[in-house]
């Protein structure tokens, strides 16, 4: 989703690559959010404290996106959207690992 999102943003709203990530990667969460509480694990947990701790992972999440984004296009120069498509391996597994441990284990 993201990377398609990307593209979108960058080739056909001609927005600079690493906003049009950012916005990217930050509407992704959002959808995947929905997907991990109800979905993967099921939470019974009030939205209330599960959506701050979410949000806390999502932001990580975007800082380890612009991280990668700003090394393979701006220092590597490699095209944006193999780039994109390495950070969103990144972000699955940093996402995934910290909704498990941390925003996901509380259980009532």
């Amino acid at each position: 989703m993201a990377l398609f999102l990307t593209w979108l943003f960058v080739d056909g709203l001609q927005l600079q690559v690493i906003l049009g990530s950012s916005i990217a990667v930050s509407l992704a969460g959002l959808y995947n959010y929905f997907m991990q509480y109800y979905w993967t694990f099921s939470s019974d947990t009030r939205h209330g404290w599960i959506l701050i701790k979410y949000f806390l992972m999502c932001l990580g999440a975007l800082i380890v996106n612009e991280l990668i984004m700003h090394v393979g296009v701006k220092i590597l120069p490699v095209h944006y959207l193999i780039v994109q498509f390495v950070a969103g391996g990144a972000i699955v597994a940093w996402s995934f690992s910290v909704s498990s441990l941390w925003v996901s284990s509380e259980r009532r």
